[in-house]
């Protein structure tokens, strides 16, 4: 019993069984590139078409978002940016006090109290005047 291959597997040149060079794994599946031992002719292969297609609404998306994101006011880019900052400033020193300076917990959230005020009253006097 012969098994019948599609026109896709063979080259339309010479007739050989194309050859897999490559496998690319993706989010969307693997794709395989395919070459004519003889001619070096690489095979087209429709599911890559498909995929295309489908990658290419999928940019035009991920582009759409962006400029979205590019008509936010700046000024809500930099409050976003600054209490990114400062998470991770504040989770860096809590961390340095609690492990090299042997502070329990309870101690740096009443220390962290006590600062509150001081930075208040700094960021009060440092601000610009108009």
């Amino acid at each position: 019993m012969r098994v019948t291959h599609s026109q896709a597997d063979y080259c339309p040149h010479c007739g050989n069984p194309f050859q897999i060079i490559r496998v690319r794994f993706r989010f969307n599946g693997a794709a395989t590139e395919s070459v004519c031992p003889n001619c070096a002719i690489a095979a087209a292969e429709p599911e890559i078409l498909a995929n295309a297609e489908r990658s290419g609404r999928i940019k035009r998306y991920v582009w759409r978002g962006l400029a979205r994101m590019d008509s936010l006011n700046l000024r809500v880019k930099r409050i976003v940016a600054f209490i990114i900052g400062a998470v991770i400033v504040a989770g860096i020193l809590r961390h340095a006090f609690h492990v090299y300076g042997g502070f329990s917990r309870p101690e740096i959230a009443a220390g962290a109290l006590i600062a509150v005020p001081a930075v208040v009253l700094v960021i009060i006097l440092l601000r610009k005047k108009r």
